[in-house]
């Protein structure tokens, strides 16, 4: 009887220890860090903005890109809030990884460490202000290598100053 008792103890400790199982427990919310850069340009229609909008993905952790292998999975991809100061022209992702993890049967194209997606922006005539709010949401689903967690819509507001 003390062995059976033994053996299920150290098979608890082993489950409730394991960093697969605890890796459940990680708030997908906080695996991704997003942050921004931005360059600024005057045209003769106005001022453009050069928007980098960085995703800095925490250790042992991926996302699914922009462009999926995989329908089952969530893309990556950023949306932001209509504004009457501005318009989006254009939003570049980054190239994928492709890697193979292990409940894939084929290779998953995916963004490690960090991803930047570059942003073209427009900034209306009649926007008189000195700084420009930016805000909108990052979609996203986490992996590491035994399982995807699930899909996570996060928020974020950048203020670009103009020159």
């Amino acid at each position: 009887m003390k062995t059976v008792k033994y053996i299920a103890l150290v098979i608890s400790i082993l489950f409730l220890y394991n960093p697969d199982i605890l890796s459940q427990n990680v708030k997908p919310e906080s695996i991704v860090d997003i942050s921004s850069k931005s360059t600024i340009s005057k045209t003769t229609n106005g001022t453009e903005i050069e928007l980098k909008v960085i995703l800095s993905i925490k250790d042992n952790w991926h996302i699914n890109a922009h462009k999926l292998t995989d329908e089952s999975l969530t893309a990556t991809s950023v949306k932001f809030a209509k504004s009457k100061d501005f318009a989006i022209t254009g939003i570049k992702y980054p190239p994928a990884e492709m890697l193979k993890l292990q409940f894939s049967n084929q290779e998953l194209a995916l963004y490690e460490t960090q991803a930047t997606v570059k942003v073209k922006i427009f900034v209306s005539k009649n926007f008189k202000g000195k700084e420009l709010t930016v805000r909108g949401n990052l979609q996203y689903q986490p992996c590491n290598n035994q399982t995807c967690l699930f899909p996570v819509s996060k928020p974020f507001s950048f203020d670009i100053k103009l020159k």
